[in-house]
């Protein structure tokens, strides 16, 4: 995710100072701007200080196109919205009627759609101007909407309110394609979606995620939306000899591989920075083993198989990640590793063709951690050779094999989304939680790690320390290229 730019404001009315400057700039510097706008209250005090410092300022916006971004359809042909935008805006401005785009309720919806659609295809938006909701709606499109809709109709949530029961609204993968976005949130009510949106992980099923995406975002937010954000510089990237990823910092477009040798290790170990990666890459599962050795009361092998791959497909719809269920053979021949197991994980290797690949760390003592780390690697080597590859090893801890100092050079601080994620995917395999309390012990040892970590490897001892989430996972990350003859394990 691309960090937004963030303007503070005193207040609302210096909010609308802010954004009128940015668009009297914009469109000095191209006067055939295209603009994307709402006619919602909130943008009311925008519009009324704009057409006063164009006259005022003799800016020109006879060439400015205006794209309308919803409309209500009442069934009576009015439009209600446009016509706000007319008293307010357009006619102020003297907007010549053909450099408005906005949809007709009168005329057949379907046609309307798909002629806006075919006009955003041809000339795009270069700002868009939003208004933030405490909901983390955007106009009728509210929780569970798809990301990736387009130019249409969509269902009015609140029909009592507006009098209707479907809306004309651009979509949101529109949105995403526009050049640039100005956004502006104004009151304490605003302040937990402002929080989420600047500093949390990207959440599909809210709307205006979609903005943590995108790359060009300016938001412009006054005292009360901001109080919640936090002000001390926060750290990321390369810091005191550490790598530091955080959710504002995770890269997108890779594909990664996660090593889970019994079924429920790697939301143990790392479910907080397998939620984060999720949310912009490719993440897959290898689950090496069945697990069929762990205790369940009353269930014979077959069924202890059954429950603990179905634990995972559920575990993985709460970290979106894929699951591949293995089943290599080591694990019923006394861990002794045989070919069989490297084939059937360079395959899966050549299949995905992994950026980052997860594996447990060197000193991770469990038989099967071994094993499954040695056939992780051995077969990268193996699927590396005579080529010009070279693939990230994250090395992770979990609560039963612990990192020493030293042992680490990179740190994930995990925010409360993505770590609820990671607690919600642990809790999905009920017949181990049951037995023991792997989340009380995840979550104890990520908290540890983020009260201890900042001031001992980031600050020094007695210093203050820098800011981080409360949750943090620890990894050993290093790059095996493919020039290597051998791979030393001391290494990685």
């Amino acid at each position: 995710m691309s960090p937004m730019r963030i303007v503070p404001a005193r207040d609302e009315q210096n909010i609308d100072q802010k954004l009128v400057t940015f668009l009297l700039a914009a469109v000095a510097e191209k006067p055939d701007l295209i603009l994307c706008i709402f006619a919602g209250t909130p943008a009311f005090g925008v519009y009324r200080l704009l057409v006063e410092r164009a006259r005022s300022e003799l800016v020109d916006f006879s060439r400015v196109r205006f794209i309308v971004f919803d409309e209500l359809v009442t069934g009576t042909g009015a439009a209600p919205f446009r016509a706000v935008l007319d008293e307010r805006l357009f006619v102020p401005l003297a907007i010549p009627p053909e450099n408005i785009i906005s949809y007709n309720p009168a005329r057949n919806p379907a046609s309307e759609a798909a002629r806006i659609g075919s006009q955003l295809a041809v000339a795009g938006i270069d700002i868009a101007l939003l208004s933030a909701d405490s909901r983390g709606h955007i106009g009728f499109h509210v929780t569970g909407s798809s990301l990736e809709s387009t130019a249409g109709l969509v269902p009015v949530e609140n029909q009592k309110r507006w009098g209707a029961a479907q809306a004309f609204s651009l979509g949101l993968a529109d949105l995403s394609k526009a050049s640039r976005v100005l956004l502006f949130a104004s009151g304490r009510n605003l302040a937990e979606i402002v929080q989420r949106l600047t500093e949390g992980t990207f959440d599909p099923s809210v709307p205006i995620s979609v903005l943590q995406r995108h790359g060009n975002v300016t938001l412009v937010a006054d005292t009360g939306a901001m109080s919640r954000i936090e002000r001390e510089e926060r750290i990321r990237g390369f810091y005191s000899g550490f790598f530091i990823m955080d959710a504002q910092s995770v890269p997108v477009g890779r594909r990664v591989l996660v090593v889970s040798p019994h079924p429920d290790d790697a939301p143990i170990s790392l479910g907080g920075t397998m939620s984060m990666l999720s949310q912009g890459n490719r993440v897959v599962t290898a689950v090496m083993t069945t697990g069929h050795r762990s205790f369940i009361y009353g269930t014979q092998r077959g069924e202890r198989i059954a429950i603990r791959e179905a634990e995972v497909v559920k575990e993985s719809r709460f970290l979106g990640v894929e699951p591949r269920f293995l089943r290599l053979p080591f694990y019923d021949s006394n861990y002794d590793i045989s070919q069989k197991d490297r084939d059937q994980f360079v395959a899966l290797l050549a299949e995905l063709d992994p950026d980052w690949i997860f594996t447990p760390h060197l000193k991770d003592t469990h038989p099967a951690h071994i094993a499954s780390r040695r056939i992780a690697i051995e077969s990268l080597q193996s699927y590396l050779s005579g080529t010009h590859k070279s693939v990230e090893v994250w090395n992770y801890e979990g609560p039963w094999a612990l990192f020493n100092r030293g042992d680490f050079n990179t740190i994930v601080s995990v925010p409360r989304v993505a770590f609820d994620r990671k607690l919600q995917a642990i809790r999905a395999h009920e017949s181990q939680v049951a037995r023991t309390p792997y989340d009380v012990a995840a979550e104890s040892l990520a908290r540890l790690r983020s009260a201890l970590v900042p001031e001992s490897e980031l600050a020094g001892f007695g210093a203050l320390p820098p800011r981080l989430d409360a949750w943090m996972e620890l990894f050993s990350r290093d790059t095996v290229r493919a020039r290597r003859e051998t791979l030393p394990e001391s290494t990685v």
